[in-house]
C-alpha cells in the first residue's frame, strides 16, 4: 500500500508540473524557448529526485522488481543535460513537449489495459483520453503551424489537458487499485481459512 501511495504522489507531482507549464505557455506564449528549456530541465531534475527518494524509502521487497532508481537517475541526468546544453535543446523544445503529451496518452492507454485486467470496467474513458492525448501530441511534434506563438499556446493547452486528465487518472486508478487489493486479500484469506478447515477435518 505504501508503494501505491508513493507512485500516486509521484504521478500527482508530474501532473502538477504539466499544469503549471501549460498555464504559463497559454498566458505567456511569447515565452522564449530558452526559458522553456530551463523549466523542462529543472522539472526533470525535480521529478528524478522525487522518484529516487520514493525508491529509497520504499520497503526492500517492493523494490525488487522495480527500476525506479534507474528511472529517477535517468530523469535527473536528462534534466541536467537539458540545463547544461540548453543551446542545443532549444530547437527541439516543441518536439520534446509534444512527446510529453504523447507519453501522457500512452500512460492512460496503460491504465485502460490495467482496468480490463482487473475486471474494473472496459476503461473507455481512459481510452478516449489516451487517443486525444496522443493525437494532440503527434500534432505538436509534426508542427504544421507557421505561427510560433500559436504553437506554444497549443503546447500549453496540451500540457494543461494532460496534467488535469493525469490527475483524474491517478486518483481514479489509485482507488481502483486499493479496492482490487482489498478484494484480492479477502479472497486469499478466505482460501487460507478453507484450507485450514479442511486440514483440521483430515486430522
Amino acid at each position: 500500500m505504501g508503494s501505491l501511495k508513493g507512485m500516486k504522489w509521484q504521478s500527482m507531482l508530474t501532473a502538477a508540473l504539466f499544469v503549471i507549464m501549460g498555464i504559463v505557455l497559454i498566458i505567456y506564449p511569447e515565452t522564449t524557448a530558452e526559458t522553456i528549456c530551463y523549466v523542462v530541465g529543472i522539472s526533470g531534475v525535480v521529478i528524478g529526485i522525487f522518484t529516487v527518494l520514493a525508491y529509497m524509502f520504499r520497503d526492500v521487497e517492493k523494490n525488487y522488481y522495480r527500476n525506479d532508481f534507474i528511472v529517477g537517475m535517468m530523469e535527473i541526468l536528462l534534466g541536467a543535460f537539458v540545463l547544461y546544453k540548453a543551446d542545443l535543446i532549444i530547437e527541439l523544445i516543441p518536439c520534446v513537449l509534444g512527446m510529453l503529451v504523447v507519453f501522457s496518452g500512452i500512460s492512460k492507454l496503460q491504465n485502460c489495459i490495467n482496468l480490463r485486467q482487473m475486471n474494473c470496467g472496459n476503461g473507455l474513458v481512459f481510452f478516449i483520453m489516451a487517443v486525444v492525448n496522443m493525437l494532440w501530441g503527434i500534432l505538436l511534434v509534426i508542427d504544421p503551424f507557421d505561427d510560433t506563438e500559436l504553437l506554444f499556446i497549443l503546447i500549453g493547452v496540451g500540457l494543461l489537458i494532460s496534467g488535469i486528465t493525469d490527475t483524474f487518472a491517478t486518483l481514479y486508478m489509485a482507488k481502483k487499485m486499493r479496492d482490487y487489493m482489498k478484494v484480492t486479500e479477502a479472497m486469499t484469506k478466505g482460501v487460507r481459512e478453507i484450507e485450514c478447515i479442511e486440514e483440521s477435518k483430515e486430522k
